[in-house]
């Protein structure tokens, strides 16, 4: 399996690349549904969104948001193509000494999936943790478990519906591989070619090279295999992007997808609920 490349100049001009470029509204596939990939056509069973998962905090999921980790029509059928690869290529049972399998952990993070949490979701779990608090009180402590959303935010990955945050998964035991890197951590362990070792030649790499690193760097044959698999599945057999930052996360046609790849021409903007969904929400505001 090959090396994942060196990184490091496209880390080095990544600021402002949410505000780089414009959206491309007369691409072909601007409005490109969203979708569950749970569906049977897709097969994705276990993919969950960020709101479906306990708040590190106090451990309450926000109650009221659905829990349908919507994507692009485009990217799941391209995460289909690299799950039959990872299930039936030889050379990923060789690598990993079993078939492998996408679990989708994250995807569309909409506004008004962010603004219902806060005005709505995130208030019911305060008021149930702590019935005697007055609504002042309630709404003052709401920023300490969920950030209040800019209404007119750049389209950052997760707005467009067009990335994923991934773990590759053993499809015999149903244990995640190791990547070597915690879920959520951005830093250097993150970047998708920490482990290839380019930090260990002076001026290769943006990468620390610390004293520790061959000793962090050594023994690390699995974690550096399921990387490669992932990477290669992800990339060559789906034609993803990866983020340059996080191995686990993975796009295409937003405006980072679209300048990690070099064609500088995203086509998803910040996309737009489904009506049925909205309906969900307004259900919850109503009750």
């Amino acid at each position: 399996m090959e090396r994942i490349p060196n990184l490091t100049s496209l880390r080095a001009n990544l600021d402002g690349y949410d505000s780089r470029y414009t959206i491309d509204d007369e691409h072909p596939l601007f409005n490109d549904p969203l979708v569950d990939p749970r569906e049977p056509d897709f097969g994705f069973n276990d993919a969950t969104s960020f709101y479906s998962k306990p708040n590190h905090i106090i451990g309450e999921i926000p109650p009221g948001i659905p829990d349908i980790p919507l994507i692009r029509l485009d990217v799941v059928k391209r995460l289909v193509r690299a799950e039959k690869y990872l299930r039936t290529n030889p050379g990923v049972r060789d690598s990993l000494g079993a078939p492998a399998h996408i679990r989708i952990d994250d995807a569309l993070r909409a506004y008004q999936i962010q603004m219902f949490a806060f005005e709505i979701a995130w208030p019911a779990v305060i008021r149930k943790l702590n019935p005697s608090l007055s609504d002042l009180k309630v709404a003052a402590q709401v920023p300490e478990y969920c950030d209040k959303p800019l209404k007119y935010l750049s389209p950052t990955p997760h707005s467009t519906g067009s990335a994923v945050d991934v773990a590759l998964v053993n499809l015999e035991t149903g244990v995640e591989f190791d990547l070597g890197s915690p879920k959520g951590d951005a830093k250097e362990t993150a970047y998708p070619d920490y482990y290839e070792g380019y930090q260990q030649i002076p001026g290769q790499s943006d990468i620390n090279n610390s004293p520790d690193q061959p000793k962090q760097l050594s023994g690390k044959r699995e974690i550096i295999l399921a990387r490669r698999v992932l990477y290669f599945a992800m990339t060559e057999i789906a034609g993803l992007n990866v983020s340059t930052i996080k191995i686990r996360h993975y796009g295409k046609g937003d405006p980072l997808s679209e300048y990690v790849s070099g064609s500088n021409h995203p086509y998803y903007g910040i996309a737009d609920l489904p009506q049925w969904y909205l309906d969900k929400l307004s259900e919850m505001t109503d009750e």
